[in-house]
């Protein structure tokens, strides 16, 4: 288990006056499984990008409230949830873990 950090930029509002998300801040910790998948996504004949991608599965009796549009603080690396948080169930309808995919492209 690692501990990671959820990430939520702050509801704030622009000069006319408009809400927007400002800048983020730590929300909260959790303690996690954090399963690693990293692929070289081979696009130009030149070009070597590296995908970093992680699986986080957080066990617990309810939902973790992680959002879409938060980051999450990986190892060191604050990375975006990729797609929707999915809720895993057992068969009885109780909540047993969330699972997360975070990521990035690089180069």
């Amino acid at each position: 288990m690692e501990t990671i950090e959820i990430w939520r930029g702050q509801p704030t509002t622009d000069t006319d006056g408009n809400p927007i998300q400002g800048k983020p801040a730590r929300v909260g910790t959790f303690q996690a499984l954090v399963e690693p998948n990293s692929t070289t996504d081979q696009t130009e004949e030149n070009a070597s990008p590296q995908t970093i991608e992680y699986t986080i599965h957080i066990r617990g009796s309810q939902p973790s409230g992680i959002q879409a549009t938060d980051l999450i603080k990986v190892r060191g690396i604050l990375l975006p949830v990729k797609g929707e948080p999915q809720v895993w169930n057992n068969i009885h309808g109780r909540h047993i873990v969330d699972v997360i995919t975070v990521g990035e492209r690089k180069g």
